[in-house]
């Protein structure tokens, strides 16, 4: 499992690159929604970039909006996702 500093890392660079974010402003204790202008559809897709670019599984049933509310909420979250295990035929066309 990552550590939460890599984790946060990790995060910083998708959320910069994907959202178009300076990464300087992407402390932990920013809200996503009033401080980054982050909105509804964009978690949804902070969500699926999770999954396939971190891979991390996102279980529908552990949603809650308010993992979403900081980028410190997303990383408690984060650690305790599971990391997605490929079958050996997929993992070779990565």
């Amino acid at each position: 499992m990552l550590r939460r500093e890599e984790l946060h890392h990790k995060l910083v660079i998708l959320m910069r690159d994907k959202f178009n974010l300076p990464q300087e402003t992407l402390a932990e204790s920013m809200r996503l929604n009033e401080d980054l202008r982050i909105d509804s559809v964009m978690i949804i897709q902070l969500i699926v970039y999770i999954e396939l670019e971190l891979g991390l599984e996102v279980p529908d049933e552990t949603l809650d909006p308010r993992i979403f509310a900081t980028i410190s909420s997303v990383l408690d979250f984060m650690m305790e996702l599971t990391p997605v295990t490929l079958p050996e035929e997929l993992e070779g066309a990565r």
